[in-house]
């Protein structure tokens, strides 16, 4: 297969979370770029250093980093079930959420990344290709959730939770 088609498939693989969780947190708050740009970021971030553990190591973290990510989405999926109208401030998420969702998805990115290294292929494109994917796939997942259909979703505020509750045991599953 070549190596264009092989990597494009997987980012769209592991950007797939992405767009679930912005479908899932376009449920509850409006669409800002800085929602998808902190995904974006923290994917790269995760790729980079994937790639530079992969020059050094051959491949034990796999199982352990997936883990992580979904417990991560589990804990944020719960904390948002559980979160209160007065908690939410203008139905915005503030930094430490998009950070967090950000590094629940972009982890299993980082994974693919490493696999990635580890066949030897270490270019810094591939981190930067992995995190445009997230930011499109988040992107869309917002869109979706912006469509008519979804509108009579946006008054219950349970959904976003038990969406990211659910991909995070998607995840640990599969």
């Amino acid at each position: 297969m070549d190596f264009i088609l092989f990597l494009t498939i997987t980012a769209l693989a592991v950007s797939l979370d992405s767009m679930l969780t912005g479908f899932a947190v376009g449920l509850k708050t409006k669409f800002t770029f800085t929602f998808s740009i902190i995904v974006a970021i923290t994917t790269f971030v995760l790729c980079a250093l994937a790639v530079a553990l992969g020059v050094l190591i051959d491949g034990i973290l796999g199982d352990f980093v997936q883990i992580v990510g979904a417990a991560f989405l589990i804990i944020i999926g719960i904390c948002n079930f559980f979160k209160t109208a007065e908690d939410e401030i203008c139905g915005k998420l503030n930094f430490k959420e998009c950070f967090a969702l950000g590094f629940a998805v972009g982890l299993d990115a980082s994974v693919a990344n490493l696999s990635i290294a580890l066949m030897g292929y270490t270019s810094m494109l591939i981190p930067l290709f992995f995190a445009v994917m997230h930011f499109v796939m988040v992107s869309v997942g917002f869109a979706l959730a912006s469509t008519p259909l979804t509108k009579k979703l946006k008054h219950t505020n349970k959904i976003a939770g038990v969406m990211l509750v659910l991909l995070g045991i998607w995840k640990l599953l599969g």
